[in-house]
């Protein structure tokens, strides 16, 4: 086991969430639970920096915050001043798939560095990261000085950025950064919807243009650099050639097949549906946006198609909607079914850029 302290930073306001996601329930344990758990298999102390009332009993201690208000920088700073081990291992309390033999891969590359951060899609991940205790004073001077962005002081300091080469052999490496944040978050793990990468869904009546605004939004990101997944659903019963050798093999009793070639990947399921979450988490790999056309239902982002005369039904899944009428609604972003750069740039907001969360 590593001489590393793991810290648990716990400090946030969760205002978007309505609630101390820190203790939301997955799957029988609250998030900061699962993190601490994560982090014990790896390293021998685990700090928790919050509130130590609230956050009493759930790992080794709780420590409060120097500088307080300051932000995750704040905790970070709190982490490596109280921490019994150097270096430090740094998580947020709100990521469900924390892995601890992934957090010591992270320590094992600090060798001749100040601090290792994951740099996954272009986006750096500095609250799933290493730090020594030299980064302590430029944490120090920033918090000092009013700067509160977590990585304002890594130009002080020697980096490794770790990419997704470094990942190799890690299946689903993304989705151990993947943060929880609002209620539609959550209900999105309730159905086993967790990739790696942003998801869109692209929902309407049949015959109404979807597939040529997904042509059109895809061309448009492709030419910007974006790598984008499609995921078509469709009700209708899909099947395999018969007399194919795979469609044998089912008929042999074969629950599911698989062809592979240098065509790609052909899979067929005997019976039933494949469940979106596992189809999400197999075309994840590699890209950076999956765009889902169908699965109306689904608690994913939409872009909403309607048809002509059609009303709107809009939830805090809506983030466009896409008509031939677009003067009409007001309060969300509106366009017509020949704007797909618009929605391309949309997306690429939204989705694609960094969010600023002090970052």
């Amino acid at each position: 086991m590593q001489e590393t302290t793991g810290v648990v930073l716990a400090g946030g306001k969760s205002t978007r969430m309505g609630a101390n996601k820190a203790f939301l329930s997955l799957e029988g344990h609250s998030l900061i639970e699962r993190v601490v758990a994560e982090l014990r298999k790896a390293f021998p102390e685990v700090l928790v920096v919050g509130d130590p009332e609230t956050y009493r009993g759930l790992a080794d201690r709780v420590v409060a915050d120097i500088f307080p208000e300051a932000g995750p920088l704040g905790g970070i700073h709190a982490g490596l001043t109280f921490a019994s081990y150097d270096p430090v291992f740094v998580a947020a309390c709100d990521l469900p798939f924390v892995e601890g033999s992934l957090a010591s891969l992270i320590v094992e590359r600090l060798d001749g560095f100040d601090a290792a951060v994951p740099c996954v899609g272009g986006r750096l991940q500095p609250l799933f990261a290493a730090y020594r205790k030299t980064c302590l004073g430029p944490v120090t001077r920033s918090l000092e000085a009013g700067r509160r962005r977590v990585v304002g002081f890594l130009g002080e300091v020697r980096v490794c950025y770790l990419t997704e080469a470094d990942f190799e052999g890690w299946p689903h490496f993304r989705r151990v950064f993947f943060n929880v944040n609002t209620p539609a978050d959550i209900r999105r793990l309730q159905h086993r919807i967790a990739a790696g990468v942003p998801v869109v869904g692209v929902a309407g009546p049949s015959k109404t243009g979807k597939t040529r605004l997904i042509e059109g939004i895809v061309a448009e990101l492709a030419a910007a650099g974006y790598r984008v997944a499609v995921l078509k659903h469709t009700v209708h019963e899909l099947a395999d050639t018969p007399g194919k050798d795979t469609e044998r093999f089912a008929r042999a009793g074969a629950v599911k097949t698989a062809l592979a070639g240098p065509g790609g990947l052909f899979y067929f399921q005997a019976a039933g549906e494949p469940e979106l979450g596992p189809v999400l988490e197999f075309l994840e790999d590699a890209v950076d946006l999956i765009l889902v056309e169908g699965y109306k239902e689904a608690p994913l982002p939409q872009i909403k198609v309607l048809g002509n005369g059609e009303e709107p039904v809009l939830d805090e899944r809506t983030v466009a909607l896409v008509t031939g009428d677009p003067g009409k609604y007001c309060g969300i972003p509106v366009f017509s079914f020949s704007a797909a750069p618009a929605v391309a740039a949309l997306i690429v907001d939204r989705f694609l850029k960094r969010e600023d969360k002090g970052y």
